[in-house]
């Protein structure tokens, strides 16, 4: 169910989200060169804000998953 979800807001461009947020201003750095994501690689909202709002469930590589119409699941990062 999340993976429908998910690419729902991906193929929507996170309208739902942007009708809210028009002009988000992240607070730092790293935010910020997050943000320019969506303008340089076609990210939105839904490709870094996942496990918002419900239950956790594993991750998803949202662009991997549109351009291969399957569910790939995002690499988890090792801790340092």
């Amino acid at each position: 169910m999340a993976h429908y979800a998910r690419m729902s807001l991906k193929n929507w461009d996170s309208v739902t989200c942007r009708d809210c947020h028009k002009n988000t201003r992240p607070p730092g750095a790293s935010a910020k060169a997050a943000h320019a994501k969506m303008e340089t690689e076609g990210a939105t909202c839904i490709d870094c804000h996942q496990n918002l709002v419900h239950k956790k469930v594993p991750e998803m590589d949202l662009n991997a998953s549109k351009a291969q119409g399957v569910i790939v699941l995002r690499e988890k990062k090792e801790k340092d």
